[in-house]
């Protein structure tokens, strides 16, 4: 299964990611890690990236999940033209819906990440929720009190693989 766990910044997409890879066998990969240097420079100054910006980026990812037919890959995926740019044989996604307060209060307390709260605005006006003609997307509605295992729990539920 090829996965990709979207949603916007502090949303959880790699530590949910790397726990679905585990239980799951499946390699991980975090789009973060295909970022170039300048695109992390500009997010860490606050600076959301613009579609030219991130069409290399989603181009890179593609590769990635064309060459690899079992992998969870982490990646915001905000755009319905950015899922598109995705959608390669036998991908699903998993939208990661979390309240604005819940994702402040993450960031706040994450360190070491370039991508912190003042990317949010940014990343909220980029977010187009998946339609509903988007039945490869299913979505995973997150609260403050949901621990990473109950939300590995219902993804694989949702995903029908428990």
């Amino acid at each position: 299964m090829r996965l990709v766990m979207m949603g916007v910044t502090g949303s959880g997409k790699t530590v949910l990611g790397q726990a679905l890879a585990r239980r799951l066998g499946s390699p991980f990969l975090d789009a973060d890690d295909v970022h170039t240097p300048q695109a992390r420079a500009q997010m860490a100054a606050g600076v959301g990236l613009t579609d030219a910006d991130r069409a290399p980026w989603l181009a890179r990812l593609r590769g990635e999940l064309l060459a690899r037919p079992d992998v969870v890959l982490a990646c915001s995926a905000l755009r319905r033209a950015y899922r598109d740019a995705l959608r390669v044989g036998g991908v699903r996604f998993l939208f990661l819906n979390v309240p604005e307060d819940v994702l402040r209060a993450r960031l706040a307390a994450r360190s070491g990440h370039y991508a912190g709260a003042a990317l949010l605005p940014s990343q909220f006006a980029t977010l187009e929720p998946p339609g509903p003609d988007e039945a490869d997307v299913l979505t995973l509605d997150v609260t403050a009190a949901d621990t990473p295992a109950d939300l590995a729990r219902r993804a694989l539920a949702a995903l029908g693989a428990a």
